[in-house]
């Protein structure tokens, strides 16, 4: 078996017994470690060849998105790069380090991708239209009428309440996120949101009276 095709371990599940080859490929992994923590690049595509495709393997099953789970796996190695000196053998094996820095990264995707997908709902149920495509934040899959109204009546509400509404609906971010980004007090953003949500369908209400 080679080491692309061995099965993904757990975290915090270590093989038993480990047999000879197993052990040599543990010791490899924590070499090249070693040599990523000492600043050696040449470590990095020695371990993304060793373990880029169990990797990718456990982060297609995790997001069940190919190319989420290519850009995810890049982060990885990214991460491995800069936290190889954190490594501690006496607290995981090396591979498993690997896979847990993997699965971390995925789940922050997952949640995000659970973030915009409560705040699309929502707005499409505040505003009564379907989703946006991605095309530029403000597409709507409805057709170019429906668009045009929408960017319409956004830009009659107040420039700080638009603001706030794109940046809670259309990227996704939280209003404690927004209160920080903005230096607003979160309550100043929780207010804003409201009163613009309101306006916003009051608007597209009149459109269709």
């Amino acid at each position: 078996m080679s080491p692309s095709e061995q099965p993904i371990p757990f975290p915090g599940v270590d093989p038993s017994p480990a047999l000879p080859a197993e052990v040599a490929d543990l010791a490899e992994d924590a070499r090249l470690l070693g040599e990523l923590a000492a600043g050696h690049s040449g470590a990095l595509a020695e371990l993304y060849r060793r373990r880029g495709g169990p990797l990718l393997a456990l982060l297609r099953r995790m997001l069940g998105d190919p190319q989420e789970a290519e850009e995810a796996l890049q982060d990885t190695f990214v991460q491995l790069w800069r936290r190889a000196r954190n490594y501690d053998a006496a607290k995981s094996g090396p591979f498993t380090w690997m896979v847990m820095i993997a699965r971390g990264l995925a789940l922050d995707r997952l949640r995000r991708r659970s973030r915009q997908n409560v705040a699309f709902s929502g707005y499409r149920e505040a505003t009564g239209t379907v989703a946006p495509d991605t095309d530029d934040g403000f597409t709507c899959v409805a057709g170019a009428e429906t668009t045009g109204h929408i960017v319409r009546a956004l830009g009659k509400l107040p420039a700080e309440q638009r603001q706030a509404i794109e940046l809670a609906f259309w990227r996704g971010c939280t209003q404690e996120e927004i209160a920080r980004t903005t230096g607003e007090p979160l309550g100043t953003i929780k207010a804003r949101i409201r009163r613009g949500m309101l306006a916003l369908r009051q608007l597209l209400k009149d459109r269709h009276e």
